[in-house]
């Protein structure tokens, strides 16, 4: 079935940056008592230099992104954060610290995404309306909490290669393939080191590619602290340039993309709540 997406485009490209810094090593390190900082300043090359390459690259091309921000990112660099909106891209939320949304209870969940949603209106004067799983771990129970906040997609799952539905809320997919980290993060002790700019470029452009083809979204996800990297961004711009000059291809904000669908009649819907399972002999 032929998916109806924006302007009468054959398919989608979505550009989102997980502006998340030194925020998920903090999650992680919570209970170590040590003065370790060798992650932590890798992780914020992201806020100091490589969110502002990213964010040139795009001004060159005139394409809008959607930027997830953890709440503690955006209180601990407010500035970067009110440049990425000042430059019309779309703030939506990641956590406060990075947390999991499984090692949290529904009460602390609600708790900490308020407090993230707060941050972000403070600085940019709009309330956010989508969010991204940190590490894209999900419950169930995290879709009526989004109900609640008032917050209409998310952008953590992986069940179709379209838009589509989870309990209300309007689910625009992600890709492991698509997203930067299993092919550049490299914090040490790792046998294998980063992938080769050209290869990665090589390899989105392989999925863009099969997505105008079957007419489908390709979600292509970073982070400044990884894409931010000048060879990276340069790797970005060769990919970026031909897509957004590509009359059969739309580029929308994830949010943007999200509205789309809710204006659209029908739509398959999953429901994560009530999931059967087999049964045990």
């Amino acid at each position: 079935m032929t998916y109806p997406w924006p302007g009468g485009a054959r398919a989608a490209v979505c550009f989102t940056l997980d502006f998340d810094g030194e925020s998920p090593y903090l999650w992680r390190s919570r209970d170590r008592r040590d003065d370790a900082v060798g992650e932590l300043e890798q992780r914020r090359y992201g806020p100091r230099r490589g969110l502002a390459n990213l964010l040139s690259m795009m001004d060159g091309l005139d394409l809008r992104a959607t930027v997830f921000v953890p709440g503690w990112i955006a209180a601990t660099y407010p500035e970067q954060v009110a440049e990425v909106h000042r430059r019309g891209h779309e703030l939506a939320l990641h956590g406060w610290c990075h947390e999991p949304p499984t090692s949290l209870t529904g009460d602390e969940l609600h708790a900490t995404l308020d407090r993230a949603i707060r941050t972000l209106e403070e600085i940019s004067g709009e309330r956010p309306v989508g969010y991204r799983s940190p590490s894209w771990d999900m419950t169930g129970g995290v879709f009526p909490i989004l109900r609640a906040l008032g917050i209409g997609y998310d952008s953590s799952l992986m069940g179709d290669d379209r838009p589509y539905e989870v309990d209300g809320v309007v689910e625009v997919p992600v890709d492991w393939a698509t997203d930067d980290a299993p092919y550049y993060r490299y914090v040490g002790g790792d046998p294998r080191p980063p992938t080769p700019t050209g290869s990665v470029r090589d390899a989105w452009a392989a999925e863009i590619a099969a997505a105008k083809r079957h007419g489908t979204l390709c979600m292509i996800t970073v982070h400044p602290w990884l894409s931010g990297r000048p060879a990276r961004v340069a790797a970005l711009e060769e990919l970026l340039a031909p897509v957004v000059a590509d009359a059969e291809l739309c580029t929308p904000t994830v949010r943007d993309l999200a509205a789309h669908h809710r204006a659209q009649d029908g739509g398959r819907t999953v429901t994560l709540d009530r999931l059967d399972r087999p049964a045990h002999d």
